[in-house]
Order: C-alpha cells, then sequence, then structure tokens
C-alpha cells in the first residue's frame, strides 16, 4: 500500500518515516515517542547536523538507540554491523556482526548490499540483498532504522 508525501504528494511506501524526494517527516511531530536530543560528536565521521539540510552525505540513525546520531559518507565503502571495527557501530543482537555494506559506486550513487546477515536488510520496507539508493531512503538493519541524505540524483 504506498501514501502520499505530507509535504510534496510523492508516492510512497506506506511505512515510509520520510520522503525520499523532500525529505519530509511523514509522522506527528511532538508524539510519545519523537523526541529531539542534541548530537554529541564522539569522532570525526559523526556529523553536527540533525537535519536533511545538512552538507555532504550522510547516514542519519532514525529509529532505535542513537537517534539523530550522523555518520559522514567520506570513504568509498561503509561497514554496518556490530562489530566495533565497522564504521557504522550498531550494538545490538538484532544486527550480525558484519550486516551491511554501502559501497559508492563508479558513478556516484550508493548501493547497500546485505551481508547474509541473520535478520535481514531492508530499505523503504522492502527486503534486499543489494540496491541502489536515492536520498531519503529508509534502510532497517536490525531495529535501526537508518536514513541515507544528500545523495545527489
Amino acid at each position: 500500500m504506498n501514501a502520499g508525501c505530507r509535504r510534496c504528494g510523492e508516492i510512497l511506501n506506506a511505512n515510509a518515516n520520510f520522503c525520499w524526494f523532500c525529505g519530509a517527516a511523514q509522522h506527528d511531530d511532538g508524539g510519545a515517542e519523537t523526541a529531539s536530543i542534541p548530537v554529541v560528536i564522539a569522532d570525526d565521521n559523526v556529523a553536527s547536523s540533525l537535519s536533511p539540510a545538512g552538507e555532504g552525505e550522510y547516514l542519519q540513525i532514525a529509529t532505535g538507540p542513537g537517534v539523530g546520531d550522523c555518520y559522514l559518507l567520506t570513504g568509498d565503502v561503509v561497514t554496518v554491523g556490530r562489530r566495533e571495527d565497522s564504521l557504522v557501530v550498531l550494538d545490538d543482537v538484532s544486527v550480525s556482526r558484519h550486516h551491511a555494506v554501502f559501497t559508492r559506486t563508479a558513478s556516484g550513487r550508493w548501493t547497500v548490499r546485505d551481508l547474509n546477515s541473520l535478520n535481514g536488510t531492508y530499505v523503504n520496507g522492502e527486503r534486499v540483498d543489494e540496491l541502489v539508493l536515492r536520498s531519503g531512503d529508509e534502510i532497517q538493519v536490525g531495529k535501526f532504522k537508518i536514513v541515507l541524505w544528500g545523495v545527489a540524483e
């Protein structure tokens, strides 16, 4: 079932939290589960902006522990998993040690590939093995939802 974006009317997956086209939130602000928290910069790959208007390409944690944390995509390969040597460490048993990898293609697009994880990797609610991403896509890794921002269309 598809729904339209609250801001621009773009057709979205019914469970999308953000519009892939304009970046608008698709849920009511101020609800019991909605929180605004500051980002504490822990290391060089964590961005200081919580909004889709930030500079560069980055991943933002939308749900799960660490909501709001942003990871700048400065290299061509970004690993996601429970292991401490992953660029994006998601410390929860629902996440495999080596869960997924984001890769920049020769044309500058980003792909996500599931690394045979137990719980799978989902993009906009659909399980994927590998998929080319667009800005605003919502990637689910375990109980975490991560949004990709700043990618040129």
